[in-house]
């Protein structure tokens, strides 16, 4: 109960703050407006000559407060970072299960290894490159079921690792105080002009670790677990979240490892149909709520992450292909589900009017024409 009491206050702090930080924006902005206009009020004042004197550097003047606005923002930020510091990550190497045979933990260390060192490093390529020529020798030098259990142990606790690092780095906005207050600073610089506030270094590695995410789970396709990659990225709801308001080329990434995972689902339930399997047995409904879950979790971001103007993050015959491959999995859900798949798609394609991907507007007339059918029967 205690616990309970001194968080409240500090959540009304923190909104309190950014009601603050918002109402001294709106003051910047209209002071940065008002203040040049004021000046011009009666240019034929004699008084006022030595104003209008000045009238071409007016513009620097309102430029002026901006500036010095985002630089007071940034310094607040600075303070509530040491006010309400994250937790720091665990060490690389008491993370790594002592229960697993010494040749998985071998290679767990050099995948903990590929995860912490930052990709300057020229030490980061001569550790990505030793876990790569380690993963592939495993699959070479062994039948399914030997060292391919060593590869699939250490990949998916690499994989579970990196997601959880990615959601500490990432906070879900309104879940804290902090996030409270920065995201009102980000609002506050967005509508005077001045820009988002530079992730820095936790953007640079949150955008490293989801492009080791995506290495990583090509690895798991490789060694015959790319199902529990699946899962595990459509059970990271929080995850998917936090990626609707990441910086773009963040976005960017986590759309290649949405793109890799839903062509994996979409492999499992060809699988599934291919096999003497049933839709209805245990396999085939834990096939289909994975399905269910990646689109859950990560079809908005298809909907709304930029799909770049200089660099696209799909070629339009990636980005057709995908369409194809999103159709067949909606296709082989069920109406309740296609509903709830489909209604989703909708809310989230109409509410970004910058892009048109992925356009699933023939699955959801099929999917309304068979409601229909079933309707009037």
């Amino acid at each position: 109960m205690a616990s309970s009491g001194e968080n409240k206050p500090t959540t009304a702090a923190a909104a309190a703050a950014a009601s603050a930080i918002s109402a001294a924006g709106n003051l910047v902005v209209t002071a940065s407006t008002l203040i040049p206009s004021l000046l011009n009020i009666h240019p034929s004042d004699p008084k006022s000559s030595i104003l209008l004197l000045s009238h071409p550097g007016l513009p620097l003047f309102r430029r002026f407060c901006l500036f010095f606005f985002s630089i007071l923002l940034r310094f607040f930020v600075l303070i509530l970072s040491l006010l309400f510091p994250l937790p720091p990550p665990s060490n690389s190497y008491t993370a790594i299960s002592n229960s697993s045979s010494p040749t998985t933990r071998a290679l767990s260390h050099v995948l903990s290894v590929v995860s912490f060192i930052p990709v300057s490093s020229r030490k980061y390529y001569f550790a990505r490159s030793l876990a790569d020529r380690l993963l592939d020798e495993n699959l070479i030098s062994s039948q399914p079921g030997g060292l391919h259990a060593v590869n699939r142990a250490a990949l998916s606790d690499a994989f579970e690792h990196s997601i959880r690092r990615l959601e500490a780095l990432l906070p879900m906005p309104g879940g804290g105080p902090m996030d409270l207050v920065v995201g009102a600073i980000r609002g506050t610089l967005r509508r005077v002009g001045v820009g988002e506030i530079d992730g820095g270094g936790g953007s640079i590695a949150a955008e490293k670790l989801a492009a080791e995410v995506l290495w990583l789970a090509q690895k798991m396709a490789e060694c015959g677990s790319a199902g529990e990659a699946v899962a595990r990225w459509a059970s990271a709801v929080r995850l998917g979240r936090s990626a609707l308001l990441v910086e773009t080329r963040i976005q960017v990434a986590f759309v290649k490892v949405s793109v890799f995972l839903f062509r994996s689902a979409h492999r499992m339930q060809v699988e599934l149909n291919t096999e003497d399997h049933d839709e209805d047995d245990e396999l085939g409904i834990s096939i289909s709520q994975c399905c269910l879950s990646m689109f859950r979790t990560w079809l908005p971001l298809l909907c709304r992450a930029s799909n770049g103007i200089d660099t696209p993050i799909l070629s339009s015959g990636e980005r057709a292909e995908m369409v194809r491959v999103l159709d067949e999995m909606i296709k082989k859900l069920s109406l309740e589900q296609q509903e709830e798949v489909l209604s989703l798609w909708l809310h989230h394609f109409t509410a970004c009017p910058d892009s048109d991907w992925p356009n699933l507007e023939s699955s959801y007339t099929r999917w309304y024409a068979q409601s229909r059918t079933l309707l009037l029967q």
